[in-house]
C-alpha cells in the first residue's frame, strides 16, 4: 500500500472509531508507531481536525465528515455475500438491519457497480443445516444482547439447559457472542450460578434488558473465557493432538463435536473443542485409534478407556 493510501485508509479508520490507538493502526498496516506519527501529522497539515489524549489515543473531532466513501466490486461483492451468509447465521432482526445497510451502500455505487451486483446476487447462494432462525427464538434477540453490552445492563432471560432439559429463570452480565458447532452462543457472567456461563441462543425462550448496571471492563473477553473454561460449566473444554495425515478426513465432522480452534505443532494437529458430553466426543475420539492423543481433560481419558473395555467385553472371545 502506497502512502496516499494508507492516509485515506488511516483517515476512515479514525472516523469508523471514537477513539483510535497508534498501537491499533501500527497492526493494521503493518508499520512502526513513528510511522504513524508521521501519518497523523500529514493528515493534520491537510486540515484533517484530529484530536489526540495522552496515553489513550486519536480522534476526530464530531464537525468533520468524509464525503461518501465509494465500493469497489471486489468490496460490494463481499458485502453481498456476507449478506446471504447472514441470512443463514443470525436472526431476523439482524438480517433486517443489514439489508437496510446494503441498499444505503448500493444507493452510493456507480452505476457499473450495481449492475454487476445486481448480476452476481442470483449467482450466490449460501445452503446451511444450522440456520439459527425458527419459530420458537425470539426476533429480537441478538439486537437485544447487543444492547445490553453497549448500555452496559443485565440481561433477564428464560434459558432452556440442555443437560437437564428444564427452565430456568436467570439475569445474567453479557460478554458478548460467538458462533461454533453450529450454534450462536451467548457468554455472561450468570447471577444463578454466580459464574460465567454459555448459553446456546437457541434454548433461550425469552429475554429483556433490566436496568442493573454492571462494568463490562472487569469481564474477560470471549475468547480469554474460553482460554479458562472449567468443567464446572455446562460445556467444557477438549484438547485433542491429532496426526497431520487425518486432518482432512475430519475437516468436516469436527464441527459436529464443537470445534473453535486449531494450531500446527510439528508433525501435529492440536485441536481445542467445546463439549457437553464427554461420552458423546469420547465414542468419536476412539475411530482415530492412536492417530489421536487426549490432552485435556484428564477424565476423558478414563471415559475413552472404558468406552473401549466395554467393546472388547462384547466382541472379544471370552
Amino acid at each position: 500500500m502506497n502512502r496516499i493510501d494508507r492516509l485515506t485508509a488511516i483517515l476512515i479508520h479514525l472516523q469508523s472509531k471514537k477513539i483510535v490507538t497508534a498501537k491499533e493502526l501500527a497492526e493494521r498496516f503493518d508499520i512502526c508507531k513513528r510511522t504513524v506519527y508521521r501519518d497523523i501529522r500529514a493528515l493534520e497539515e491537510a486540515g484533517v481536525p484530529i484530536g489526540s489524549e495522552p496515553g489513550i489515543g486519536y480522534f476526530i473531532v464530531d464537525s468533520y465528515h468524509l464525503q461518501p466513501v465509494g465500493f469497489s466490486k471486489e468490496e460490494a461483492s463481499a458485502l453481498l455475500i456476507a449478506n446471504k451468509l447472514t441470512e443463514k447465521l443470525t436472526d431476523k432482526t439482524l438480517q433486517e438491519n443489514l439489508n437496510s445497510a446494503l441498499y444505503k451502500i448500493r444507493s452510493i455505487l456507480n452505476v457499473s457497480e450495481k449492475e454487476f451486483i445486481e448480476n452476481i446476487d442470483k449467482h450466490i447462494e449460501v445452503f446451511s443445516s444450522s440456520a439459527i432462525i425458527k419459530s420458537d427464538i425470539p426476533e429480537k434477540i441478538m439486537d437485544i444482547i447487543l444492547k445490553g453490552i453497549d448500555k452496559r445492563v443485565a440481561l433477564e432471560l428464560v434459558y432452556n439447559s440442555f443437560s437437564k432439559n428444564e427452565d430456568t429463570n436467570r439475569i445474567v452480565e453479557p460478554v458478548g457472542i460467538c458462533h461454533y458447532s453450529f450454534n450462536w452462543h451467548l457468554i455472561a457472567f450468570c447471577k444463578l450460578r454466580t459464574d460465567y456461563r454459555d448459553f446456546r441462543i437457541d434454548r433461550i425462550k425469552s429475554i429483556s434488558l433490566t436496568n442493573e448496571k454492571f462494568m463490562i471492563e472487569d469481564k474477560p473477553s470471549i475468547r480469554d473465557y474460553f482460554n479458562t473454561i472449567t468443567s464446572n460449566n455446562d460445556v467444557f473444554l477438549v484438547k485433542l493432538l491429532f496426526d497431520k495425515e487425518i486432518i482432512s478426513d475430519i475437516n468436516q465432522a469436527k464441527y459436529y463435536y464443537g470445534f473453535i480452534d486449531e494450531k500446527e505443532i510439528n508433525d501435529k494437529v492440536e485441536m481445542s473443542f467445546l463439549s457437553n458430553s464427554e461420552d458423546y466426543i469420547g465414542k468419536w475420539i476412539i475411530t482415530f485409534l492412536d492417530k489421536v492423543e487426549i490432552i485435556e481433560p484428564e477424565s476423558l481419558k478414563s471415559i475413552v478407556a472404558e468406552i473401549v473395555k466395554n467393546l472388547q467385553e462384547k466382541y472379544l472371545p471370552s
